[in-house]
C-alpha cells in the first residue's frame, strides 16, 4: 500500500512538473511573439492575437494545476527567450521572421487545442 502511494505521488509530481516545463515554453512563445513585434517582424495585431490565445492556454494549464507558479515560469521564460535570440543573432541570419512566425503559429495552435475561450471561437 505504501509503495504504491508513493509512485502515485511520483506521478502526480511528474505530472506537474510536465505541466510546469509545457507552459513555460508557451510563455516563452509569448516573449518572442512581443519581441518580434518590438523588431517590426510582427504587428500589434499578431502580439494581440497571441496574447488572446496566451489567455486561454493559461486557463487550460492553470485548471489543471492551480498550484502553477506563474512569475517564476515567465522568468524563466524570458531567460529562454534572451538565449534563442541570441542563438539566432550569432548565426548572422538576420531574418527572424520565421522564427517569430513558428513561435506565433504554435500559440495559435495550442489555444485551439485546448478549446474555445470567453468569447466563444
Amino acid at each position: 500500500m505504501l509503495v504504491a502511494s508513493a509512485a502515485l505521488w511520483g506521478a502526480q509530481a511528474d505530472a506537474a512538473i510536465s505541466l510546469a516545463v509545457a507552459l513555460k515554453n508557451y510563455y516563452a512563445e509569448y516573449e518572442i511573439v512581443q519581441h518580434c513585434a518590438q523588431r517590426a517582424q510582427l504587428t500589434a495585431d499578431d502580439v494581440a492575437a497571441a496574447g488572446t490565445a496566451m489567455s486561454k492556454i493559461e486557463k487550460y494549464y492553470f485548471g489543471r494545476d492551480e498550484s502553477l507558479n506563474k512569475a517564476h515560469l515567465i522568468k524563466q521564460a524570458i531567460a529562454d527567450k534572451n538565449d534563442s535570440f541570441k542563438i539566432l543573432e550569432r548565426s548572422g541570419d538576420t531574418g527572424f521572421r520565421p522564427y517569430c512566425q513558428m513561435s506565433l503559429n504554435e500559440l495559435l495552435r495550442k489555444a485551439n487545442e485546448v478549446g474555445p475561450g470567453d468569447d466563444g471561437q
